[in-house]
């Protein structure tokens, strides 16, 4: 696959502020003092950082930019320096890869290795005031801890007919689950962590669950045929260091953790 109530006061007339509020308590956000969160209530940097491994090795790091000052949001493509720096300090560049996706992986940087319990740092540099306003040239840098656990799931209730629901179970069941379904063209019939557009609102963190469990509705296989599923069991870092992580947006968040080998499975009509 290539994301609490801070404390300040707010006019309970205006309903933008009661928005974010809101939205950041979907994305739970934590308090991290009064200037910090004013900082981050109020900046249109929204990013999303994943750092994958996959079952056989490669690992995956994507730094996705969003801004929410135009409308429609935006995805932000004149980010520099953007990069992550791995255990033991060697820095990987992440390069534009699509409208607001920068990555890389371990094929193409042999420095990009997965270290449990070890932390990883995403940043970047940004000086375009029309999509960044008042933070344009502050500090964004995202910090995650890669978690040790081996994911593992199963359906807990397969399909037993095209347009039948399920549900799929998975083990640490402290960890959320990032569950992407292709059908046989490759073709993506579901996704719960999905940014291949750039409307952002909480929503997009709330699809993500922990505690094991996924129940699928019937649209997910809607037609026989053999689907391909991937699943990432992954630790969601969205507080912030009041002195690293402040600028960014309230709804930015941070996605780390290791993933099962793909599943195929076959469903009748």
């Amino acid at each position: 696959m290539k994301a609490s109530n801070s404390g300040l006061t707010f006019n309970t007339y205006n309903p933008m502020a009661k928005a974010l509020i809101g939205l950041a308590m979907v994305a739970g956000i934590a308090g991290c003092g009064s200037e910090e969160n004013r900082t981050t209530l109020n900046s249109p940097v929204q990013a999303v950082t994943t750092l994958f491994e996959k079952a056989d090795g490669t690992v995956e790091a994507e730094l996705v930019l969003i801004s929410t000052k135009p409308s429609p949001d935006a995805f932000i493509d004149t980010a520099t320096s953007a990069r992550v720096r791995v255990p033991g300090g060697a820095s990987v560049p992440l390069t534009l890869t699509s409208a607001g996706h920068y990555s890389s992986d371990s094929d193409e940087d042999i420095d990009l290795t997965y270290q449990a319990g070890e932390t990883y740092q995403f940043s970047f540099s940004l000086t375009d005031e029309e999509l960044a306003g008042s933070v344009s040239g502050g500090n964004f840098v995202a910090v995650m801890t890669a978690p040790g656990d081996e994911p593992a799931f199963e359906f807990a209730e397969a399909p037993d007919f095209a347009g039948d629901s399920s549900q799929i179970t998975w083990t640490p069941t402290t960890l959320y689950g990032v569950i992407q379904i292709t059908n046989e063209a490759g073709e993506t019939v579901y996704s719960n962590f999905d940014f291949s557009e750039p409307a952002f609102n909480g929503s997009k963190w709330a699809r993500l669950t922990k505690g094991g469990s996924k129940s699928l509705g019937v649209d997910v296989f809607q037609e026989a045929g053999t689907y391909t599923i991937n699943f990432c069991a992954v630790d969601k870092v969205s507080d912030f260091d009041p002195d690293l992580s402040a600028q960014l947006g309230a709804l930015s968040g941070f996605l780390i953790g290791r993933c099962a080998a793909p599943m195929e499975l076959a469903v009748a009509e």
